[in-house]
């Protein structure tokens, strides 16, 4: 199992002109095709300084988004699903052997990649495709990890009530300081548990996966 990080750069991402224009920060919490050509995602904005109606407004005159549906608090993160064009990197990845766990907007607009993929290979496919279609593209990190064995019994209920309470469909129906809070713990603790556990269910589907015959 390979873990990589990735960072991308998207000439035509409305998140390089919300990072840019407002000093906006934003983290993908997921995504996923919404038809052949449009992808609908889920995003927290921290719009800082700004006002939170110019970030919005912002994305809805980018000419690649289509749609925002968005919750606005009087403080804190916006939460918005947006329909927005697929662009190649997304299409790349969607079609590699590469998981993208988790994607968090860079200073300068663009996007850091978290992958877990079977194989060195798998990931340096993505790099030499993504170069290929002229998308700008470093690799920060690449490493072997291994899976640790089976869930333990608390990251088995975690999981389990993650799911449950709606945490990994889309648009999640519980995020991550609710769920912490109902579990009791840190919010960053309860990161790390979901995070170690995933890559251990992740570990197993691809061992599975690569003892297949082919």
């Amino acid at each position: 199992m390979i873990e990589a990080v990735l960072r991308v750069t998207l000439p035509c991402s409305w998140v390089t002109e919300v990072t840019g224009k407002h000093g906006a920060t934003v983290n993908l919490v997921e995504q996923k095709p919404a038809g052949d050509t449009t992808l609908q995602s889920l995003v927290e904005i921290d719009p800082g300084d700004a006002a939170p109606e110019a970030v919005l407004a912002t994305l809805r005159a980018n000419p690649f988004v289509h749609n925002v549906e968005a919750i606005v608090p009087p403080k804190g993160k916006i939460l918005a699903t947006l329909l927005v064009d697929s662009c190649h990197a997304c299409h790349t990845l969607a079609h590699s052997e590469c998981f993208l766990t988790d994607a968090t907007a860079t200073e300068r607009g663009g996007l850091e990649w978290r992958l877990l993929a079977p194989r060195r290979s798998s990931v340096e496919s993505v790099v030499n495709t993504l170069r290929g279609r002229g998308i700008s593209v470093e690799l920060l990190a690449i490493k072997s990890v291994k899976g640790s064995g089976s869930l333990t019994d608390r990251q088995a209920r975690v999981l389990s009530l993650a799911y449950q309470l709606g945490y990994f469909e889309f648009p999640k129906k519980i995020n991550l300081s609710d769920l912490a809070k109902k579990l009791g713990v840190a919010k960053s603790s309860l990161s790390e548990t979901l995070r170690t556990g995933e890559e251990k269910i992740l570990h197993e589907y691809f061992q599975g996966l690569m003892k297949r015959p082919r």
